[in-house]
């Protein structure tokens, strides 16, 4: 079960609920962004704390041990400044995060009064962004 499973019903308003979901989904987008944003500089110092704060966020949320693994093999390729394997595994912890946010969009669109923009992938404002090809 995704902790956010345990930590929703900590929040019996329906309105605190979404406020929960909608912060984490901008959190996991933001994190990602930082974090790409870092690695394109070639800023590693920064890119492995956007790496350590992401992991946080994921594994608070739910994240099972193999997607946790992925932040920890880009941090160490960071690290190490070892650009064969940074890009490898940014592409894992990418992968996770977009789990991730669809993990959590699914959970908002779940709430009751929640409404999904018919064919627009929106949810109160929030756009769901499919990874790149």
């Amino acid at each position: 079960m995704p902790h956010i499973d345990a930590v929703l019903p900590l929040y019996p308003d329906l309105a605190t609920r979404q406020t929960l979901l909608e912060l984490a989904v901008a959190q996991t987008r933001t994190d990602l962004a930082d974090m790409r944003r870092a690695i394109d500089a070639g800023d590693h110092a920064s890119a492995r704390q956007q790496v350590h704060r992401a992991k946080g966020t994921a594994s608070f949320l739910g994240r099972g041990e193999h997607e946790i693994q992925a932040f920890d093999l880009l941090a160490d390729a960071l690290r190490a400044q070892d650009m064969t394997r940074i890009g490898p595994a940014f592409m894992a912890v990418e992968a996770a995060l977009r789990e991730l946010e669809a993990m959590l969009l699914t959970r908002l669109n779940q709430l009751p009064g929640t409404v999904q923009a018919a064919g627009h992938g929106h949810i109160n404002g929030l756009r769901h962004e499919k990874s790149p090809p």
